[in-house]
């Protein structure tokens, strides 16, 4: 009997043990979404397509907002350029955007610093005369802000541009601001990304 009655206090002794010393672990995960700014405009799905906008007309003497969706061919640098060209008067340019996702590509974006930089200005096509392509101060036609591009080229178009690292297969949301002077004998706009 007392073998009995020490083996059913051994049985309960550990199962008391046992009962004790378990423990259950749980885990929480969080996860983070980066979202794209909502554009200023409803954009247009060009996918891997170079020439985003191109026009020889200067009816938009208000300011027009573009906007598209381009996805990167490729991964390296790649480069947002304006070519202008207005004869006689100007184009002007404001408030240029390229996201991926909630990341913004290009710095200076409206030409707030007062400079140029880090937008290059080239001619690809020769000389020009006129006014080459300079950020611009005043209310007399930003967008919004002070400052604006502001694009006289005569003669030839020149070249604005931009350059960022995307990744192939990446959507990038590009949008810009976009205004002409007075209707001139040859007008001239291209926007490409490539």
């Amino acid at each position: 009997m007392f073998i009995k009655i020490f083996h059913v206090f051994f049985i309960h002794l550990a199962t008391t043990t046992s009962s004790t010393t378990s423990t259950s672990t749980s885990i929480s995960t969080s996860s983070t979404t980066s979202t794209t700014p909502t554009p200023p405009c409803t954009p247009t799905s060009v996918g891997s397509a170079s020439t985003l906008y191109s026009t020889s007309s200067g009816s938009a003497t208000s300011y027009t907002c573009f906007a598209y969706e381009w996805t990167s061919p490729t991964t390296g640098l790649v480069t947002l350029a304006f070519e202008l060209r207005h004869d006689p008067d100007y184009w002007f340019l404001d408030d240029v955007s390229v996201y991926a996702g909630a990341v913004q590509m290009l710095s200076n974006t409206g030409f707030e610093t007062g400079s140029l930089s880090p937008w290059a200005r080239t001619t690809p096509y020769g000389s020009c005369s006129g006014i080459a392509g300079h950020v611009c101060n005043g209310s007399y036609s930003p967008h919004s802000g002070s400052n604006y591009l502001c694009d006289g080229s005569n003669g030839c178009a020149d070249r604005i541009s931009q350059q960022f690292m995307a990744t192939a297969g990446e959507v990038y949301v590009v949008s810009f601001w976009l205004k002409s002077g007075t209707t001139g004998s040859t007008i001239y706009a291209q926007v490409t990304l490539s």
